[in-house]
């Protein structure tokens, strides 16, 4: 029985690349305490990553890009400390590009009453600002990336260009040393431009993304004014990322 469960819950990770503790138990007709088991036995063997209620496919070296959906489930507490952080850095009067990401969506939710103009190539940051009376929103267009709901490529970045922002707060896939590394280099591109055109200029990374790296190094720690992330980075890890820049 255990190895048909086994099998049934990496059979729908591989077709959904995630799965919730409710389901499983649903699906197979076992009890929650029997699904945790199987997760972390699965986890011990390398076959997945558990998260809050369920699990996800195991992402290596950052290489395989996870879709938007898949990393809604990977560190969320941590994600809204950190966009805390970020909302409590912006003022009223900011003109902020807040860049796409599952860490950059909570920003949004922690704004209050700031008025502030938003500049943003993510659908969902869009979506969730553009009935915020307090917020003036701009939605930089482009080619659709399906994977992370974001507008990018050469159009995207000719708008970019013309820009200049107070602030803005950019999520990675990976910190490796003085590099920061994105999955997609045109995304990655559209980042680079932003970052130079802007006056503070700051990465949001969960304390998973350091010593990680993906395709793309498209900045270098050491042009940044800091690094935002949660409390949960070791004391080993921050002793070392902050000779390069500040670790908020």
């Amino acid at each position: 029985m255990k190895e048909s469960r086994h099998i049934a819950i990496l059979q729908e990770l591989d077709r959904n690349g995630m799965v919730s503790v409710k389901d499983l138990t649903s699906r197979l007709g076992v009890t929650d305490m029997t699904i945790r088991r199987d997760l972390i036995e699965l986890e011990q063997q390398d076959f997945l990553v558990r998260v809050h209620g369920g699990a996800h496919r195991k992402v290596r070296d950052g290489l395989i890009e996870a879709s938007h959906s898949e990393k809604n489930m990977i560190n969320v507490e941590e994600k809204k400390i950190i966009a805390q952080k970020c909302a409590q850095l912006i003022e009223n009067g900011d003109t902020v590009f807040i860049g796409s990401g599952t860490t950059t969506d909570f920003i949004g939710d922690y704004l209050e009453d700031k008025e502030v103009s938003i500049v943003t190539n993510s659908l969902p940051i869009f979506e969730k600002l553009k009935d915020n009376p307090n917020c003036d929103i701009i939605l930089v267009g482009g080619r659709y990336r399906v994977k992370t709901q974001t507008f990018v490529g050469q159009f995207a970045n000719k708008l970019l260009q013309e820009i200049k922002v107070s602030k803005a707060f950019i999520g990675v896939n990976g910190i490796d040393g003085h590099n920061v590394t994105t999955a997609n280099e045109e995304e990655g591109n559209g980042n680079a431009i932003i970052l130079n055109n802007a006056i503070e200029k700051y990465i949001v990374a969960d304390n998973s993304k350091f010593d990680s790296y993906s395709f793309y190094t498209f900045y270098r720690m050491d042009d940044l004014n800091a690094v935002i992330t949660d409390d949960n980075i070791t004391k080993r890890v921050r002793n070392k990322y902050q000779t390069y820049t500040k670790i908020l």
